[in-house]
């Protein structure tokens, strides 16, 4: 290895003076053990325990981190914990050894098996997600890396194992899915190809590159029920909703379905897909960006990745409060704001930047609301709704519900300004 790994062996030294092997205390692994006997790392094996005692704490850190800034790719594709737990692993071979005795080979070595490790691990790999769309049947379709599979159509498609092999592999874990989508009513497997990370780090990025491509269904048909649409397992609440109230000895029963899609019928997804073909092809190149690590513009598609997670969650939000307070800081995210301070100018100036409008007009036709007022009205009820001066309890519904419509209209048209070029704010979908 060309470059000397000078800090990687001191901190090696370092780890070997305090690491020791102990017999497992009678009363267990306490915290008032850890202080009392000055440890920072443990690891239980059957009869005993190797721990690394307090100074060495700070230096098994920073081997981490120097583990990580040796092999880069490390840090998007495998979990910070998982790189200490086997790093901790290697360290029982440095148990008794003399600090001065250990080399640059040690070092060395240590790096190579790093990366031995992560590209066993880091096999490219396709991640299946279930997702609740809409019941109705719709051909596949494709945005960016996601592909969307309807669930009667699984078994004939091309990602259903059939070989002798495959059966026994994977067919049986196929069937599960299928049946556990069929018991929960969601309709639709998203998979995803994601390379570079191990098997945990690509299940999140490939539930999240299906989170971002669900932003785009959102933003393009935002009043087809497409609010609550979502991974199967993301926060949501059930497909029906069923009350009862009594009074005066009468009882009163409700029943409203609440599933995502309602109002997309047959042949309606392909329609919105064919009339909003811009708005996906450039959620779709954002989305690729983000699901390979490989960014165009980084700053740029970082801060749309991130604001769109936002407004996903505060699309889903059932507490009004707490939707709007999530849509503004989707926008202040969108602009990659670092700072709370000058939030209402920042709003202004994406009023301004997006729609043409001035300090003083009108938020939209007919509105007694002007620019500057909408923009400080969210900017402040934000600030009084996270710092707990107002809560959602005090309020009905309907109190909010014109800021909450409004702020969602103007935020989902940023988003889709914002990413999709030529886009105006009179686009129709």
């Amino acid at each position: 290895m060309s470059d000397p790994l000078v800090r990687e062996l001191g901190l090696l030294r370092a780890l070997a003076t305090h690491l020791d092997r102990r017999p497992l205390p009678p009363e267990g692994l306490t915290q008032g053990y850890l202080r009392r006997e000055g440890l920072g790392h443990v690891r239980e094996d059957v009869d005993d325990m190797i721990v690394i005692r307090m100074p060495g704490h700070h230096a098994f850190t920073e081997l981490t981190e120097c583990i990580l800034e040796r092999v880069p790719r490390m840090e998007r594709g495998v979990a910070y914990a998982d790189v200490q737990t086997e790093l901790f692993a290697r360290m029982e071979n440095y148990i008794g050894r003399e600090p001065s005795n250990v080399s640059d080979q040690d070092a060395q070595a240590l790096v190579a098996h790093f990366e031995k490790w992560f590209a066993d691990r880091a096999l490219p790999r396709r991640v299946f997600v279930p997702c609740v769309i809409s019941r109705t049947p719709a051909p596949r379709f494709e945005i960016g890396p996601v592909t969307f599979e309807y669930i009667d159509d699984i078994t004939a498609s091309n990602v259903y194992p059939r070989s002798a092999d495959d059966t026994i592999a994977g067919r049986p874990g196929f069937d599960d899915i299928v049946r556990w989508m069929r018991e929960e009513n969601a309709d639709w497997l998203a998979h995803v190809y994601v390379e570079g990370c191990e098997p945990k780090r690509a299940e999140e990025i490939a539930e999240l590159s299906v989170d971002l491509v669900i932003v785009g269904l959102q933003l393009a048909a935002p009043y087809l029920d497409t609010r609550t649409m979502s991974r199967l397992d993301a926060r949501r609440g059930t497909s029906q909703k069923r009350a009862m109230s009594e009074a005066g000895g009468f009882y009163s029963t409700g029943w409203t379905r609440r599933e995502p899609g309602l109002a997309i019928g047959h042949g309606t997804l392909p329609d919105i897909l064919e009339k909003a073909a811009p708005v996906f092809v450039a959620v779709g190149n954002v989305v690729r960006s983000f699901a390979t690590g490989s960014y165009r513009l980084p700053t740029l598609e970082r801060a749309w990745c991130d604001a769109a997670c936002w407004f996903h969650q505060a699309l889903a939000e059932s507490i009004d409060t707490i939707a709007i307070a999530n849509l503004e800081t989707a926008l202040e995210v969108l602009v990659r704001a670092e700072s709370s301070r000058g939030s209402e100018r920042r709003m202004v100036e994406i009023l301004s930047a997006f729609f043409g409008l001035g300090p003083d007009d009108q938020i939209t036709p007919g509105s007694l609301l002007t620019t500057r007022q909408f923009a400080r009205n969210i900017v402040r009820d934000r600030s009084r709704i996270v710092s707990g001066q107002l809560t959602r309890l005090e309020f009905g519904r309907g109190a909010w519900e014109y800021r909450v419509h409004l702020t969602n209209k103007r935020t989902r048209e940023h988003f889709r300004i914002g990413i999709t070029p030529g886009a105006s704010s009179s686009a129709t979908l």
